[in-house]
């Protein structure tokens, strides 16, 4: 049986696609390299399947879709359904199932587990306006209406606003915001004044007048990043609770939405829940993975295989691969203080680098981060993460468990590590082992020549491009900022 999930969206339209022995991915933001694609119709998602994989909807047997029909102008009616329901606009003669946004979330983590005992969905908006719902055994304990209760993911883009934050796609405001709320000061007190606010009240946590009426109109306007950083950290303590109200410590926990891609708050969820499983592709990116889940579900089909994850897009990969040579004349240019892209094989899921679309620098170097804000054009006040071999893990951070999607924020233990080590002393990392075996090797070798076994590794995109998907997008990257090596499969290039 070959069955097709479809994303159709306002952003991140995604495919996956079962064959009947394998599935594929496809994100189309890194098939065209504009960030955040949408396919604007309801056919165009044919010429997409026939670029990605050479097939036809005729070749298909059933489709799953989650789509936000206000961007196709389709009736909102029936907007309240679960865990799916006929969908008739699609342009095909094919049975085709809208599937629940939250439940796609939610069975986007099949890769991980078999089941969960409770599955946490938290983002701006998902079907019938939504901004959070709790499963347990494939059913809805909860939901939140963001009309009613708010929306923590708008909350947060807001919040960003109010700091004066800029970018190019208004999804991309929270991640900044939670750079910049560092460098401000936790007000005690004011702890005191939110006391009574929960997720229910998620719109008064952020709101600024009660700022204002608690320091006064001209103060509270002058220590605004003391305001961001004492609610951003009171909202990371209304999370656990929330979690406390359906989860038991011990308890197996799925945790997604795009609101996951707090890494902070990821943090003080994951001391108080060690089985706490968060998504790499927590955000919208990851919905035909959970859809295409329902279909097999639905068809009683085996689970799924899944090689290489998570460098599953289907992009366009180096013909070849890097050799030890490569690998450890790559090391030599890192230790020298050069900074170097890293193209190899399948892109990642996700928006983090984990090692196949990377650019990377010697984080013992004293500016290696503004050497690197320069080539990604990127605000200057953000952190950027690092990747480590496992193994070392201990030595140099403060955490209890692997870190392997960059989704947790851990403590610095040593003060040569200016570059990666943000002004609230964490850094994001990424614990890399054998499973990543020419990462892991590259690692490794830096690790001998420099007796660090630690990168500082960032996205290889520029500010408001999505990560490269094609090697000429990595050469114009390349050709076209200050980056002096580039290494695809088993080339390399050097500026001279």
């Amino acid at each position: 049986m070959k069955l097709l999930a479809l994303r159709l969206c306002e952003h991140d339209s995604n495919l996956s696609y079962f064959d009947g022995s394998k599935l594929h991915y496809f994100k189309t933001e890194r098939f065209l390299n504009l960030k955040h694609h949408a396919l604007d119709n309801l056919w165009s998602w044919k010429y997409a399947i026939k670029d990605a994989w050479g097939i036809e909807d005729k070749d298909i047997d059933e489709i799953a879709i989650v789509v936000d029909p206000w961007r196709y102008k389709l009736p909102l009616e029936n907007e309240y359904f679960f865990p799916a329901t006929p969908f008739e606009y699609l342009y095909t003669n094919k049975p085709v199932f809208r599937v629940n946004h939250h439940y796609a979330h939610a069975l986007g983590g099949w890769m991980f587990r078999d089941s969960f005992d409770s599955s946490i969905i938290i983002d701006g908006f998902g079907d019938f306006d939504r901004a959070w719902t709790v499963f347990k055994n494939n059913k809805i304990i909860e939901e939140g209406s963001a009309r009613t209760l708010g929306s923590l993911g708008v909350e947060m883009a807001r919040f960003a606003q109010k700091l004066g934050i800029k970018a190019n796609f208004e999804i991309d405001l929270a991640g900044k915001a939670m750079g910049l709320q560092s460098y401000g000061l936790i007000d005690k007190q004011y702890f005191n004044v939110l006391k009574d606010y929960d997720l229910y009240k998620v719109s008064e946590i952020f709101n600024f007048k009660n700022w204002t009426n608690y320091k006064g109109e001209l103060l509270g306007e002058k220590e605004i990043l003391n305001w961001a950083r004492t609610v951003h950290e009171y909202m990371g303590n209304v999370l656990v609770e929330f979690f406390k109200k359906y989860c038991f410590k011990d308890d197996h926990i799925l945790y997604s939405g795009g609101v996951a891609h707090n890494v902070l708050w990821n943090t003080k969820l994951k001391k108080e829940f060690p089985n706490l499983t968060i998504l790499p592709h927590c955000n919208d990116e990851g919905l035909s993975l959970g859809a295409i889940e329902w279909l097999r579900q639905k068809n009683h089909l085996p689970p799924f295989k899944l090689d290489n994850f998570p460098f599953i897009q289907n992009d366009v990969g180096p013909v070849s691969l890097p050799s030890s040579e490569t690998i450890y004349r790559t090391a030599e240019y890192l230790s020298q203080g050069k900074t170097v892209g890293w193209y190899q094989g399948n892109g990642e899921l996700g928006s983090r680098a984990l090692g196949h679309r990377s650019l990377l620098i010697n984080p013992l170097l004293e500016d290696a981060r503004g050497e690197m804000n320069i080539i990604k054009n990127r605000e200057n006040y953000r952190p950027f993460g690092a990747s480590i071999l496992k193994e070392y893990t201990s030595n140099y951070f403060d955490i209890e468990w692997d870190n392997d999607y960059m989704l947790y924020a851990c403590g610095v233990k040593t003060n040569t590590l200016k570059s990666i080590t943000h002004i609230d002393g964490t850094c994001r990392i990424q614990t890399v082992d054998k499973s990543i075996p020419h990462f892991y090797n590259l690692l490794e070798e830096f690790y001998k020549l420099t007796k660090c076994p630690i990168l500082l590794n960032t996205s290889m995109n520029i500010n408001g491009n999505p990560l490269a998907g094609h090697p000429e997008v990595a050469v114009d990257l390349f050709k076209n900022s200050h980056l002096d090596v580039l290494v695809m499969g088993d080339e390399i290039v050097v500026k001279p």
